[in-house]
């Protein structure tokens, strides 16, 4: 008896995030598993147990990345549980390890644990663009109040947290998100008041004020929260901004500036590209 409905996809490592922040992310997808494939290519393979949903995602996603002509059958199997199998402990910065409680890493002496529940449409720490927004945090010394924007699953809440930040709040639009967030906060306790909120910038409210705001965020999501970042970030506030691509610097850079934003510090890892900037009002 057919139970799930799959469609393979090719793309590179590095864009397997984008396509769970994308247009399959939030999807409802029931999991999914990925093969290296020649020339550094991975074939991800995801599965649905609703036909229209599937065939429509398939045709959202053949439009940017070669994707199969139709939908597969397959057989009732639980694919999640393939899918967190296949997890790792990752690294986000030389001392700040991200994986699931039941896949605790070996720390050595000053080294810490975030403990992520994964769930496949938020991010596990396994992206560069993550490790850019996380090495960006931690250099930010001083401040003591962080908005992360698009939290996902709230591992920059956490590094925030490790990194010194007393009060930080965690925004992410994606409702599926608030039981995760609920349980990563459990699991992550600490010195800091952290607290997730779901939905839009607006529910921040103009009076808001953050020493600094971070978004790892592609630049289509992000660039247009800008003029509301601009209201709630003080004089000299902080801007920590990744998830763009290394393509999109220059562009980025202008338009942060025609904002007031002044460029302080840049990273880059592989295809991706993230800074901190610096409001002059």
């Amino acid at each position: 008896m057919v139970q799930y409905y799959s469609f393979e996809v090719t793309a590179e490592p590095n864009e397997l995030e984008n396509l769970l922040a994308g247009c399959v992310g939030g999807s409802g997808f029931v999991g999914y598993n990925e093969t290296q494939e020649k020339g550094n290519k991975l074939k991800v393979v995801f599965f649905y147990d609703d036909y229209k949903a599937a065939e429509e995602i398939r045709c959202d996603t053949a439009q940017k990345y070669k994707t199969s002509k139709c939908l597969h059958e397959e057989e009732n199997r639980d694919y999640n549980e393939e899918w967190r199998k296949s997890m790792k402990p990752v690294k986000v910065t030389e001392d700040i390890w991200v994986s699931p409680l039941w896949l605790e890493p070996k720390l050595c002496e000053g080294e810490h644990w975030i403990k992520i529940e994964p769930q496949m449409a938020f991010g596990t720490g396994h992206h560069e663009t993550t490790r850019i927004a996380s090495k960006l945090i931690c250099a930010s010394k001083g401040a003591k109040s962080l908005l992360d924007i698009g939290t996902g699953s709230g591992i920059l809440a956490f590094v925030a947290q490790i990194a010194g930040y007393k009060s930080i709040i965690g925004l992410d639009t994606d409702e599926t998100c608030r039981d995760n967030l609920q349980q990563n906060l459990s699991d992550n306790k600490g010195r800091a008041d952290i607290r997730f909120t779901v939905g839009s910038l607006e529910k921040i409210g103009d009076s808001a004020r953050f020493d600094t705001v971070v978004m790892n965020m592609i630049r289509s999501q992000s660039a247009p929260l800008l003029r509301q970042i601009c209201r709630i970030l003080p004089q000299d506030g902080t801007l920590l901004w990744s998830g763009i691509l290394c393509e999109e610097r220059d562009a980025v850079v202008a338009e942060a500036q025609s904002l007031g934003f002044a460029l302080q510090e840049e990273i880059s890892e592989n295809e991706w590209w993230g800074a901190k900037f610096i409001i002059k009002k």
